[in-house]
């Protein structure tokens, strides 16, 4: 369900130390702009609350848990109720475990050697970080030997080179702070972070069969 959904829909809202109520405030700005993935990294405040209170806000909404680095918090995130969980490195012990409960894993790689190694450990998708600075061409090499590898690009996404990603291939692209801008949040101005995942959204569905 959640693979599909990332296909069809092409972004992965990644929110990182945001309080409480700058979260569901957030959220809520993305499900109006059509975004229903998002990711709450581990270290941010109240992040098993949160996740917790997020997966009650919209059923169409998928939460995760990112910067997973251990079995103890990858068990704690999927017991706040993670449908997924996100590492930045390969860990095999991480993706065992949330294969045990049901949840996707997603390990993070950078060279064609952790891609490997991701899928052979039984990766659902692989994360692709820090993809801005690897740049698109990049991916579109990687894919050359592995066709049938689904990558996630994080790091450095942008309005600018989201498309980009996608057309490179691509199943969903992860952004942070540049789909969620700190001004923004500074002035509550939520409406901009619906009208960006909303245009995003329709300049990826022209990709995105």
């Amino acid at each position: 369900m959640f693979k599909h959904r990332l296909w069809h829909n092409g972004i992965l809202a990644i929110l990182r130390g945001f309080n409480k109520q700058e979260t569901y405030d957030t959220v809520q700005a993305l499900i109006e702009g059509g975004v229903f993935m998002v990711e709450v990294t581990s270290d941010s405040p109240n992040a098993w609350h949160v996740i917790n209170t997020l997966k009650s806000m919209e059923p169409r909404l998928v939460v995760g848990a990112g910067t997973v680095l251990d079995t103890e918090t990858a068990r704690e995130a999927i017991e706040a109720g993670a449908d997924f969980i996100f590492s930045p490195v390969v860990r095999p012990e991480v993706i065992q475990i949330a294969h045990r409960y049901g949840r996707m894993a997603i390990p993070g790689v950078m060279t064609p050697t952790e891609a490997l190694l991701a899928m052979e450990c039984g990766a659902d998708i692989v994360k692709l970080f820090p993809a801005g600075s690897l740049g698109v061409k990049y991916l579109k090499e990687l894919r050359g030997p592995f066709p049938y590898i689904p990558f996630i690009p994080t790091g450095g996404i942008t309005p600018e080179n989201a498309v980009a990603f996608i057309e490179a291939g691509a199943v969903a692209v992860g952004m942070g702070s540049a789909l969620i801008q700190k001004d923004w949040l500074k002035d509550k101005n939520y409406t901009e972070v619906t009208r960006l995942a909303k245009k995003l959204g329709q300049e990826i569905s022209t990709v995105v069969i």
